[in-house]
This record gives structure tokens, sequence and C-alpha cells, in this order.
């Protein structure tokens, strides 16, 4: 059986952990996607550094990949 945090997060509700202190809370307050942080820190900091290196890999590609149009690089 799934309890009731588990369902509000799979339907893309964030549920605050109770222990949150107020930079935490401020941060979600302000905007801030916290299940992006939370999963990212369920990470090793090796895990960390390789899907950094894979975004990082990925900007590279997109940027080599511009279009051209007008005489310029868009």
């Amino acid at each position: 059986m799934i309890d009731e945090a588990t369902l509000a997060q799979m339907n893309g509700k964030y549920v605050m952990p109770p222990d949150a202190g107020p930079a935490w809370r401020a941060a979600h307050a302000a905007g801030i996607d916290m299940s992006l942080i939370e999963e990212n820190l369920k990470l090793s900091p090796w895990e960390r550094l390789l899907a950094n290196d894979r975004a990082l890999a990925l900007v590279r590609a997109l940027q080599q990949g511009k279009t051209v149009g007008h005489g310029t690089a868009h």
C-alpha cells in the first residue's frame, strides 16, 4: 500500500520534510523545486559529478549544433 506522502509526490505535489529548516522552507516559498535538490542529494558526490559531466556534454553538443541563418550562427 502506498502512503499518502508517496502518493502526493507521485502526483507531482511536493511534500516538505517535517524537519525542514527555515532556509529550506524559504527556498521552497521562493519557487525553487526542492524535490530536485532532494533527489540529487540521494546521489553520491561521484554520481553528481558524472551527471554534471553528462549535462555539460549535452550543452556543448547543442552549442555545436546551432543552426545558421541569415549568414550568422544562431
